[in-house]
């Protein structure tokens, strides 16, 4: 009778405790390689992450959906099962909390405005593949569905370019947003000119060919506080020179009001080495890398 009565207190108990994902990550090591580095007196935390056989794939939460599902608790339900590599926070946003820029997620306008201040336009496929295009260029291509691959859009100089670009990504279910493109085709981007002189913690995104032509996505950590221009500057003449890449886009992500950051080592552990300040449950938008 002790025993039935046990099993029931047992049975109470776990009824009332609220459910929580735990997520315990599992990936190959072959694909995630992390290192810390001292190059010209300055510190780079690093992962690299190889795109080969695409078992490595990418996710962005933009925004809330339209059930009023904030991104932390749309990034917990689809995570569940997942294999996570990493998470951190995306692009920017306005006093309210809104994307800057145009903005897509899985499909969905977000913001439908294109803003003159950001060059940067990234695109993650629902395959899980990311390209960046330089808006100032005009030569944005697609790939899927009834857009001809080869066609260049001006989603900036052609309203039809840019109607053109929505449809697709909307019949492509692809996720888009708007930011700082501080790298393009292995040329800086960004000016000392007329960059702001604060100094911060950086922490960059770059997607960069290794010296066998493999597609590399790499974080790059800067715990030393740089400007973004030199920040920047720096980043690209390490992954050059040190890391003997060629950087085909870096764009940078929040290290200020969204610092969220949180990279999983193999055995499931959080790495402590890279990670951000901010809780990941006050995120406004989210960049997750899993492993598949």
């Amino acid at each position: 009778m002790r025993y039935i009565y046990l099993i029931s207190i047992l049975l109470l108990t776990t009824s009332i405790v609220p459910y929580k994902n735990i997520i315990i990550p599992k990936y190959d090591a072959a694909y995630v390689e992390v290192s810390s580095v001292q190059y010209k007196n300055e510190q780079y935390n690093v992962i690299c992450m190889k795109r080969k056989d695409e078992k490595i794939k990418v996710k962005y939460f933009a925004a809330a959906d339209f059930n009023g599902n904030n991104v932390y608790k749309r990034y917990g339900n689809w995570s569940a099962g997942k294999n996570i590599v990493l998470v951190s926070s995306g692009t920017y946003m306005d006093n309210n909390y809104n994307p800057v820029g145009l903005a897509i997620d899985n499909g969905i306008c977000v913001n439908k405005t294109l803003s003159n201040d950001f060059d940067g336009l990234v695109i993650v496929y629902a395959t899980g593949g990311m390209v960046a295009s330089n808006l100032k260029d005009g030569d944005l291509t697609v790939k899927g569905g009834n857009v001809d691959n080869n066609k260049k859009l001006d989603i900036r100089g052609s309203a039809w370019d840019f109607q053109t670009f929505i449809k697709w990504a909307q019949d492509q279910e692809a996720t888009v947003f708007q930011t700082h493109l501080l790298v393009y085709k292995n040329g800086l981007k960004i000016s000392g000119i007329n960059s702001s002189v604060k100094t911060a913690e950086r922490r960059f995104l770059a997607v960069c060919k290794d010296d066998s032509g493999n597609i590399i996505h790499v974080i790059v950590n800067r715990p030393d506080h740089t400007t973004l221009y030199e920040g920047a500057k720096n980043t690209l003449d390490f992954l050059n020179n040190y890391k003997d890449m060629e950087v085909i886009f870096m764009i940078n992500l929040d290290t200020g009001y969204q610092d969220v950051f949180q990279f999983y080592n193999k055995d499931g552990t959080i790495n402590s080495t890279i990670k951000g300040q901010k809780d990941l449950s006050t995120a406004i938008n989210l960049l997750a890398y899993y492993f598949e």
